[in-house]
């Protein structure tokens, strides 16, 4: 009996051993989780062609990411998979909000990325700001999403050109290529026609700054605006000829550039120069463009059906190709880099914590990836925004398809700058 008594106490005295390692592991060791990343993109609406290119690129960094083993988390003493939420904010400021709200509180997301449009993602980051979530914005380009007073912008970071990026590139590109062509002895005339929202705004306000800080011989004759969504550009190109431009400033998403650009040639007789920016890297861009696109501008830093400049893009190229059947976008590019961008924040925190995670964000130092940085390394400078390499790519039309070449700056240049066959020179 004595024996038997001894036995028991024994294995008690085991047990409570054994459950008290374990209950100090997991005090010390949180029990193991995934990584939950909140995707918030425009699968529906106007602008569901990015989202959906986002969308692809999101899954795809993923799925390489976790195909490795996933993220170590020191804090967890083991690689965590990634786990990828993806909300749709229906291209809709109040849908936006809505559904960033839900990943935010019931998805309980560690990590936001993603949002298009300057409108949508000035409403869509409220809850992100007001919960203090990490959020790495891929696709608005106003400057307004981390620099807004109204709300404090630490969590946000701007993983996308900025309008000023885009105006800086186009004015540039104007001042060395266009204007010794078409104006050697005048100014140079520019029209811009600007979706009218923080993102052309922008575009038009950054115009007019850089023309006068850089000095520049362009002279801005006509500005004309635009509603979200609008697809009738008649009346606004009947006053943009009218005022005689060598070159137009197209500052709108994908659908409505390409609609402007062939009423422009089609109806109005605006046989011009005219230039869209780099949001229109998708494909269905040059689909909807077709001729129409002939020797036309995008402005751009991220060319999947240029010639090949950057092996990263060749590769991603490829393997985006082979699992979704269809040739990339721009703004994809931009969340599949963000996502490896997070998943090196979280390993450098060691931890899952906001706030920790935020600061590694803040400041990470890692080599550039699918988009180019002047000095070829990914960092936020103290607005939390990138520095990226944009170019400037023409449009040809071969018979059959629309092919872009980037001709600017010098040192990336496929091809020389040639006029469209058409083209019709403005005046002063």
């Amino acid at each position: 009996m004595k024996k038997r008594t001894q036995l028991i106490l024994a294995i008690a005295i085991i047990a409570i051993i054994a459950v008290s390692i374990v209950a100090y592991y997991y005090l010390i060791v949180p029990p193991r989780r995934t990584i939950k990343i909140g995707l918030v993109a425009s699968l529906t609406g106007s602008a569901a062609d990015v989202g959906t290119d986002m969308e692809r690129a999101a899954i795809l960094a993923v799925e390489e990411i976790n195909a490795a083993g996933g993220v170590y988390v020191r804090e967890y003493n083991s690689k965590l998979k990634i786990e990828l939420i993806v909300g749709d904010d229906k291209t809709s400021p109040a849908d936006g909000a809505t559904v960033v709200t839900k990943l935010i509180t019931e998805d309980n997301v560690d990590v936001l990325v993603g949002g298009f449009s300057s409108a949508v993602t000035l409403a869509s980051q409220v809850p992100a700001i007001d919960h203090n979530v990490p959020f790495v914005i891929t696709g608005a380009s106003s400057s307004l999403v981390t620099r807004r007073t109204d709300k404090n912008t630490s969590y946000m970071f701007h993983y996308c050109t900025i309008t000023d990026d885009y105006s800086e590139t186009i004015v540039r590109f104007l001042n060395h290529t266009v204007k010794p062509i078409v104006a050697p002895n005048r100014n140079l005339s520019l029209a811009i026609l600007y979706q009218n929202t923080a993102y052309g705004q922008g575009c038009y306000q950054s115009t007019i700054n850089f023309i006068n800080d850089l000095g520049l011989n362009i002279t801005i004759v006509d500005a004309e605006t635009f509603g979200m969504g609008d697809t009738d550009f008649h009346t606004q190109l009947l006053k943009i000829k009218d005022a005689k431009p060598d070159a137009v400033y197209h500052a709108g998403f994908t659908k409505d550039t390409s609609d402007a650009i062939k009423q422009g040639i089609a109806d109005v007789g605006l046989n011009t120069l005219y230039i869209a920016v780099e949001c229109c890297e998708e494909p269905q861009f040059y689909e909807f463009l077709g001729i129409y696109g002939d020797h036309q501008i995008l402005e751009s830093k991220f060319g999947p059906q240029a010639e090949s400049y950057l092996d990263a893009v060749d590769t991603y190229k490829t393997t985006y190709i082979e699992r979704w059947g269809v040739i990339p976008g721009m703004m994809g590019a931009d969340t599949y880099d963000a996502i490896y961008l997070i998943a090196q924040a979280i390993e450098n925190a060691g931890t899952l914590d906001k706030a920790k995670i935020r600061d590694e964000i803040e400041s990470i130092e890692m080599p550039q990836m699918l988009i180019m940085m002047k000095d070829g390394i990914i960092r936020f400078d103290e607005n939390h925004e990138i520095d990226p390499l944009c170019f400037i790519e023409q449009m040809i039309w071969d018979g059959t398809t629309l092919k872009p070449y980037i001709v600017y700056p010098d040192e990336l240049k496929q091809r020389d700058f040639e006029l469209p066959p058409d083209y019709e020179p403005g005046g002063p």
